[in-house]
Order: C-alpha cells, then structure tokens, then sequence
C-alpha cells in the first residue's frame, strides 16, 4: 500500500462533472445552499451514501462537524467524539497526505478495529446498538491544512459493499481545494453559527484531557498529547489517576467536607510543576487540567540532567531535598514505602552516593 499520489486518467464526462460541481460552487454562497450542492452532486458523483465535513484550528483529531449530509442528527455527538480515534485522520496528519481511502491506503480493518475500540473506551458505547458508526463501510477523506483546516469525509455504508476507487479519489483531488475554500469561506463568514459550547473546554493552551470516570482518556488537547504522549483510548497513568479519584471523591463530598487546595493536589514533571483541577462534565465524563506554577519545582537540581536519572527519580530526589520522608514520597507521587525505598537505591548508584544524608548535601549544592 503506496500513499505516493498515481495519475489517474478519468472519463471525460467524469471531467466534465468536475467543471459542473466547480461552476456551481460559485453561486452556493449559504451554508444550507452547499450542504444542498453536495446531496445533489458530490455523492451521486462519487457514489457515497452520505458526507461529514468539519473544520479545525491547531489539533486535527479534534475537528468540529459543520455539516452532515445524510447523517441522522442523533448520531453527531458519537461521530464528533471518534474524530480522536479515526485511523485514517492519524494517518493523513502522519504523512500530510491530501486524499485518502481504505483499502487503498490503509486496511479497512483498521476501520472497524478503531470503531470497536471507541465503543469500548468512551460513554458513547452504551448507545452503541444502530449506531452511525457501525455502519459505516468505508470513508473517502480528504484535509487541506490551510487556516482554519478543512476535513471531507464520504462514507458508504452498508448496503455498498464496494469500496472506493482510484476514480472516486482522483475526483476528489481535483476538486478538494474548491470545495475546502468554499467551506472555509463559510466558515469565516457565518463562524458563530458553527460554535458550539462543547468545543471551548479543549481550546486552552493549559494541558486538558477529558476523561472517563475509571480514568480512561476520550479526548485531549495538543499541550496534555505533547506532555503524556497519549493516545484517546489510553488509560491516565497512576498519579493522574490518584488525583482523579481524589477530584471525584471530593466533589461527590457535601461542600463542608471538601478539602482545600494543598501540596497533595500539585504534579511534578520536574523541573515543571502543575496544579491539578478536575472538573466534573457529567457523571461519566470529567476534565483534567494541569495549570502550569511559575518557576521550576522547588526541590529540582539540574545537575541530575547528568546522571540518566528517570523521571520518577527526580521526582524523588525533588521530594528528599525538601525534607520529606520515604512515607510522604510515597504518599506525594502516589507509590508504596517499598517502590520509594527501590527509586532511592537506584538514585544512590547512579550517582555513587552511600545514603540520604550524601544525597542531601549533593541536591542542595547549587
């Protein structure tokens, strides 16, 4: 499977179609006049039972639907949440393809599998019977990365059982930068018409991750996927978890019972260190988000850089400097007595040290 771009020579009454949908795009100049061009045109053209586009700002696996052509209005909150679980989004941002299709770019396996992987990971899968999404055959997309990005998506479902061909993706190449620019056009001209309040709690540039209860992640910004390297799906490691838990814990607790803010409630990444707050969406869904504190961790020394310290290790060796002991460590980064007691014998090979005393006045030299 080759993602280098074949000429394909079409029919000329397939050309002669192209110059048709182009001239016609020119007098759709309303949202509801183009989602009309592409039900009487686009899908008849390229044989697909219905059509999504969506456009995007920085994250491409977290587009906004604009519209649904042929897609029952009950099933768009299930298929905005997949965007983050789509093999073929990943793989087109990995290669910055332009037009892409199953079975000729990627296994149509891949489709299916992500589709049960997403009913599996995120609250959408207790509506999983009849879904939109699971009748989906195969999809036909194509991204232009201009400002605000544009994504189209032609889906067959199951009653074709055909896949799309290297004619149905040469169309689509040809006339991919007149359909993203009238879209984009649209956008830019009737915006609050497309925003939604859903999409503003990603928007941040503080690391956000929506989450399930049992801490598995549905959807996540582009600050919280650079700082975890974390894929929707995945579950949160065991500290974010603790502070989830905690979150949840807190906030089911009468407001007299709740806990203030403390030291329990800060995350090092060292030398970064973040306050975490956890926000309740609905019952299945919570956010995370970590808020960045001025200055490095304030037991942090960066002449650990040196010594192949993990970065669990130099969370310990932040939490010795401050005076803690093995149980507050533990407690702090959410690890037993004994895993600490492990990390500081680690610690004190590494860098040659005999016992906590040595390594204090080693962290405490500047």
């Amino acid at each position: 499977m080759s993602h280098t771009q074949e000429f394909v020579s079409l029919p000329e009454d397939d050309y002669g179609a192209v110059l048709d949908v182009i001239t016609e795009l020119l007098s759709h100049q309303t949202a509801h006049s183009l989602a009309g061009l592409f039900h009487s045109h686009l899908l008849p053209l390229l044989d697909a039972s219905t059509c999504i586009y969506a456009c995007a700002d920085a994250d491409f696996f977290r587009p906004r639907i604009l519209e649904a052509v042929g897609v029952p209005q009950s099933d768009l909150n299930s298929i905005q949440a997949y965007f983050a679980f789509c093999p073929l989004i990943r793989q087109m941002v990995d290669r910055s393809s332009l037009v892409e299709t199953y079975d000729l770019d990627i296994p149509r396996s891949k489709l299916h599998e992500s589709v049960a992987g997403f009913f599996e990971a995120h609250p959408a899968g207790k509506k999983r019977n009849g879904s939109y999404l699971r009748d989906i055959r195969t999809t036909l997309l194509t991204i232009d990365r201009s400002e605000p990005a544009i994504a189209i998506g032609f889906h067959r479902l199951n009653d074709s059982r055909e896949s799309f061909t290297r004619r149905e993706k040469r169309i689509l190449e040809l006339l991919r930068p007149h359909l993203c620019q009238a879209i984009r056009t649209l956008v830019l001209k009737e915006g609050s018409q497309y925003s939604t309040d859903e999409e503003h709690s990603l928007k941040s540039q503080t690391p956000t991750a929506q989450v399930t209860r049992d801490s598995r992640i549905i959807d996540q910004n582009p600050q919280f996927r650079k700082l975890f390297n974390s894929l929707p799906g995945d579950k949160l490691g065991s500290s974010l978890t603790r502070f989830l838990e905690c979150g949840v814990r807190d906030y089911e607790a009468s407001p007299s019972a709740r806990s203030p803010a403390t030291e329990a409630s800060l995350y090092c990444l060292c030398p970064r260190v973040f306050q975490v707050d956890v926000i309740r969406r609905n019952d299945d869904l919570w956010l995370l988000e970590l808020h960045k504190l001025s200055g490095a961790c304030p037991g942090f020394n960066p002449v650990l850089k040196q010594y192949g310290l993990t970065p669990k290790e130099k969370e310990v060796c932040c939490r010795v400097r401050q005076g803690c002991d093995n149980r507050e460590i533990a407690s702090q980064l959410f690890i037993s007595v004994h895993t600490a007691k492990t990390h500081l014998k680690n610690i004190y090979g590494k860098l040659d040290i005999p016992n906590r005393p040595r390594l204090v006045s080693f962290l405490n030299k500047e």
